[in-house]
Parts: structure tokens; sequence; C-alpha cells
């Protein structure tokens, strides 16, 4: 595939119609459309659905442009890394970070990346599996540290499992259902509760948990995928959601502050660990930094291993 026909669907995408497209590129609308049919006659594929509202991908032209738009991420790397070998212009990383991993060993592991490649600087995400998914699969992020079931996350991405955390349910410190330690006899009580429901979750997992072992599953779920939301709701209503034990343990103290209790009710355990693009090098600070949060995630439960 030569490398304008590439450029030209990247750019109708991001554009809309070929008409934006053409003026960003500085080409015709004829020159950029030839581009297009060349490429589409390569693969064999009708890769743009055309109408009078512009231009969307087709199922074949979706694949082609998420794996373009990530390789050319990559290229992006590998010009960032040259120019810093020759002191030019600084890396910057983009990394997915769930709360739990914030509220205990990001600020020790940034301090140590810090010390070891003062000239990088980080974009952070908050590392939920539904928002750094779709950014993985763009190549907007070059990995994600996260709570994932491996089964159930797509074949483009790879999960490196690193530690176990907790989880616990949760409500407000004077909900009526606080004394409550058993959750069949919980989910009976029909509060609302919220997820955070997508594909490879933590929260899927324990839905099918409750399954298995022949609850019925809550019967109002609201779906949100913001901590910050999820924990005003809580400590302002009688609704209930699952959290990591972390927010209830030194130094934290987010959880404590918002008002918020957790429930003597145990759950599975969630596996915390690195999720990247598969068949993806991620840059030398990228490998650094994601062999840190190893690192520290592993000391959690007695590992010990990593760069000096």
């Amino acid at each position: 595939m030569k490398d304008h026909w590439i450029k030209a669907l990247l750019a109708v995408v991001e554009a809309g119609t070929i008409r934006g497209a053409a003026r960003t590129m500085n080409l015709s609308q004829a020159a950029l459309t030839k581009a297009l049919r060349e490429l589409e006659q390569e693969v064999g594929v009708e890769l743009l659905a055309r109408s009078y509202r512009g231009v969307r991908l087709t199922k074949a032209g979706r694949i082609l442009h998420d794996r373009a738009r990530a390789a050319r991420h990559q290229l992006r790397i590998a010009e960032a890394e040259i120019r810093a070998l020759s002191g030019g212009t600084q890396e910057t990383l983009s990394v997915g970070v769930t709360p739990m991993v914030a509220l205990s060993v990001l600020p020790d592991v940034w301090t140590h990346f810090r010390r070891l490649r003062p000239g990088v600087t980080l974009n952070l995400m908050e590392g939920l599996p539904s928002l750094v998914t779709p950014a993985l699969t763009k190549g907007e992020l070059d990995f994600a540290v996260v709570m994932a079931e491996p089964e159930l996350l797509p074949a483009t991405l790879q999960f490196e499992p690193l530690t176990q955390t907790r989880f616990m349910v949760v409500g407000r410190e004077a909900h009526p259902s606080r004394g409550i330690s058993e959750l069949a006899t919980l989910l009976e009580q029909d509060h609302e509760w919220i997820f955070s429901l997508h594909l490879g979750s933590y929260s899927e997992r324990v839905l099918n948990w409750m399954t298995s072992l022949g609850m019925a599953r809550p019967r109002r779920i609201v779906d949100c995928n913001s901590t910050l939301s999820n924990w005003q709701l809580l400590r302002s209503t009688d609704m209930l959601s699952i959290m990591p034990a972390v927010f209830f343990e030194p130094p934290s103290v987010g959880a404590q502050a918002s008002g918020l209790a957790p429930f003597d009710i145990p759950l599975p355990p969630a596996e915390v660990g690195i999720l990247r693009l598969r068949h993806a090098p991620p840059s030398a600070s990228a490998d650094l930094l994601a062999e840190l949060f190893s690192l520290y995630l592993q000391k959690l439960t007695g590992a010990s291993a990593g760069p000096a």
C-alpha cells in the first residue's frame, strides 16, 4: 500500500468529508478520490460508504483505518526516540491508570521514573477498560494499568497480570442496609447499583459470578464510567457499588472523605496488570514505565524485581 493512500484514508475519516480532507491535505477532490479508489482496488473491498452526509467507514474500512492509525502512532514513537537521542523534542507518553493504581503506587512510580527519565512528558487517562480499550486500539495510548478479565478482552489487545486486588461492596456511611453481611440478602433489598459495564470489566465478572452462584443480578443498574460521579451518587443516595479495598486503606483517603463505607461482604479478587496493543513494540521509555508499575504493584504482594 502506498503511503499517500493511507494518508488519504486517515484524513477523510478525520474530516468526515472528502472536501474537508482535500482542503486539509492541499489536494484537489479529484486527486483525493483517485487515491481512495486505488486503495480500495488494492485491498479488493469497499472501505468507505459515501452519501450526501459525507463518508463513513465500512467494516473493512474500520479494520484498515484502526491498524493504520496505530501504525502511525508507532512511527511517531520511533521519531520521538530518535529526536531524544540527539537532544531534540521531548518524548511524550500517554498512559491509562485505573483509580486503584492512582491511589496506591502511582506517586512512587512517577517519582522513580522522573529520576530515570527527567525529560519525558506524561499524559494520564483514567484507566477504566471502557475508556482505554478504544484508545489503545486507535494508538492513542502507549499502555494502560487496569483491572481486566483477559478472556473478555478484544483479540487485538494483550494483558499481562501483575497482582490481585480485593474489592468491596460500598455504600454511604448511613446506608439502611449497612449491617447486612450476605450478598444474596443485600440483593433482595432491591437497591439500585452502579457498575461500569463494558467488555473485559471487573463489573461484568462480578455480575457473571452472581449468576453462577444462583443469585439474581441487581434489577436496577446505572452504567457509570466516572469514579467521581460514582462517589457522588453513592454518598448522596442509597445506591450501592463495588470499589477496590485500597480506597479504604492508608494513605488513600478518597472514599472516607466522600462519606462512603464498605460492607462486610466478600467478592472475588480482581487482576491488575498492563494492557497494551498486541504486536505493537513500546518505546524504551514506555517499556521502562511499565516495568516500574510492575515492580511497585508486585511489591504489594511481596515480589521484588525491576530496574534500579
